[in-house]
């Protein structure tokens, strides 16, 4: 199940060449090998998959998933307004998105709350090293380094929503007995990100500029695999 969720990610890589690539396939190429050893063999999703998952492992991802996420249309708001007229289009692409990701956080405290927990409670735990690195590097590029890194961020977060949003609401539901009411947040982002990762990949493929642009891009993926991989590591350690 769990090979079929990743085989199924993105087309092949052509055999054509890196040039003859898309600025998007690029990414993914530059990146293949960081996400298969940092998400794919994640022993949270063995876990998960093994129904091995305990109660505290939810709880857990629905927190250092609240930590992140409620900054997210924060966040590109600040990137946005640090774009030059030359990257205009990508200007309005990161305000549109604004739109798009506002008040996500509030899917998790639901969660939450279904699940028969305190919210407030729960959201009172600091967030650990993964979430905490997420939403520092997110702001960091977002007011002083490249807001161009954040496409990288997007082109993970979307790209791991639309794959296994879907298969992992099911599994949650079908093998741990959740009800659809305490799942709100991984089962409708299967629909929102699988728009999201195409409007990624259009604002990757069209509206950079410079050819240093795609390396922003990458380092931005690059790290917040590294980053997720650890907010993984952390709800695994929560039991």
């Amino acid at each position: 199940m769990r090979d079929l969720w990743f085989n199924s990610r993105a087309p092949g890589f052509p055999t054509k060449g890196m040039l003859l690539m898309t600025n998007f396939e690029k990414l993914l190429a530059a990146t293949e090998n960081d996400f298969k050893a940092e998400i794919e063999q994640n022993p949270l999703i063995e876990l998960v998959v093994g129904g091995k998952m305990k109660p505290e492992h939810y709880v857990s991802y629905l927190r250092e998933t609240y930590h992140m996420v409620r900054h997210t249309s924060r966040m590109l708001s600040l990137a946005g307004a640090r774009l030059e007229d030359d990257y205009r289009k990508l200007r309005d692409w990161f305000f549109e998105q604004v739109q798009e990701e506002n008040n996500h956080d509030l899917f998790c405290i639901k969660d939450l709350r279904a699940l028969g927990e305190d919210p407030d409670a729960v959201l009172a735990v600091p967030p650990k090293p993964g979430s905490w690195g997420l939403v520092s590097q997110n702001y960091y590029m977002a007011t002083y380094g490249s807001p161009l890194g954040i496409l990288g961020v997007a082109s993970l977060t979307e790209g791991l929503g639309a794959e296994l949003g879907g298969a992992m609401a099911e599994i949650l539901k079908d093998t741990y007995g959740l009800k659809s009411n305490q799942v709100t947040f991984i089962h409708s982002h299967a629909g929102f990100d699988a728009k999201h990762i195409e409007e990624v990949k259009d604002a990757v493929d069209n509206l950079l500029i410079k050819e240093s642009d795609l390396d922003e891009v990458i380092q931005g993926r690059r790290m917040t695999i590294h980053y997720y991989s650890q907010m993984f590591k952390d709800v695994l350690a929560a039991a």
